[in-house]
């Protein structure tokens, strides 16, 4: 099914003249269909999908915490939903643009883009609005100055005790992680039920900074541990977690359970439910449909979500059976386990 084009893509398509002799690069445009009106030069994408469907055309497009190096001269972003990102991306393309190169911001209304000029670095001009249509807004400001980018000044890092181990769990997170800087109620919640399994491969999906998988790892040194995300982000501040803690695992870049992915003995997450800025079901629907084909026999999911969510529906369709192993007034804990009956029956 084809993608409904987003209401930003939709404005930039219809004010597509006024990019015209800009070979631009376009940060996290998740609609190609953009690129027939425009001077495409390169893609920057943050976003795994996003960067899937543009690598199916020709051209330079990269995914990754870092911007390309290209003959753009000119740079048109779509605006994410964490501010601590935005300033992240329009400082790292103030290092690979030329002073005066124009940086065109475009996002929907209730992105918070109305205000995002009372937040840009010094090395950018002051905004200006261009155009608004489609409940969303284009602006534009310009490098002031080429400056110098080091990814590791945006790191941050905390600390999490954990019982049974010497040392805390040391954290690294970047703009755009999820619960950034630190960790989310649910994921604490979660780590305090999960079992200290010892052996076996175990997937951290939609891993964010990593605790699931390096909080087990450390419990269980011989477990083989896989980190799936969406955000080049998340795989960079997972990266840098197993790193300050002596770990290893396997990263990797993906929009839901891609049908390659081998079994696992385990599954662990928070699952997320927004888009963007959107509610978006059809993530953590798509993963409790698709996980007991990557589970093995009596290999088991763990889970914590929003108790609004409508997640126990979903796994008793996929799994006949769950328990709830915890709930407070917000999240709750859910275990399932792939039994023969139901590998059958799937």
């Amino acid at each position: 099914m084809k993608n409904r084009i987003q209401a930003p893509s939709q404005l930039v398509i219809r004010h597509a003249d006024r990019f015209a002799g800009q070979p631009l690069l376009l940060v996290n445009a998740p609609d190609p269909e953009v690129a027939a009106e425009l001077d495409v030069q390169a893609t920057w994408n943050l976003h795994a999908g996003y960067a899937k469907r543009w690598q199916r055309g020709a051209g330079l497009h990269h995914f990754g915490e870092l911007p390309p190096h290209s003959e753009a001269t000119a740079a048109l972003v779509w605006l994410p939903k964490e501010k601590p990102l935005t300033d992240y991306i329009v400082r790292a393309l103030a290092s690979v643009l030329p002073a005066g190169s124009t940086i065109w911001l475009v996002g929907e209304n209730r992105s918070g883009i109305k205000s995002i000029h009372k937040v840009l670095p010094d090395c950018l001009e002051p905004a200006q609005k261009i155009t608004s249509g489609n409940h969303s807004l284009l602006i534009a400001t310009a490098v002031k100055q080429q400056t110098t980018f080091a990814l590791e000044s945006f790191l941050t890092h905390c600390e999490l005790p954990q019982p049974g181990q010497e040392e805390p769990l040391h954290l690294a997170s970047y703009p755009g992680v999820f619960a950034f800087p630190s960790i989310d109620a649910g994921s604490a919640m979660l780590l305090q039920h999960l079992p200290q399994w010892q052996r076996g491969k175990l997937l951290d999906f939609a891993c964010g900074h990593g605790v699931l998988g390096a909080w087990l790892n450390r419990a269980g040194p011989e477990l083989d541990v896989s980190y799936l995300d969406v955000s080049c982000m998340a795989l960079a501040a997972t990266r840098k977690t197993l790193e300050q803690n002596g770990l290893t695992g396997t990263l990797l870049a993906e929009e839901g359970l891609p049908s390659n992915l081998p079994r696992y003995d385990y599954v662990v997450s928070h699952p997320p439910f927004h888009t963007g800025l959107a509610t978006d079901y059809k993530i953590g629907e798509q993963f409790l449909r698709d996980v007991h084909q990557h589970l093995t026999l009596s290999g088991e999911l763990w889970l914590v979500a929003n108790r609004f969510l409508p997640w126990p529906e979903l796994l008793e369709k996929t799994f006949g059976t769950f328990d709830r192993i915890a709930e407070d007034n917000r999240f709750a804990v859910y275990r399932a386990r792939l039994k023969s009956r139901d590998r059958k029956r799937h």
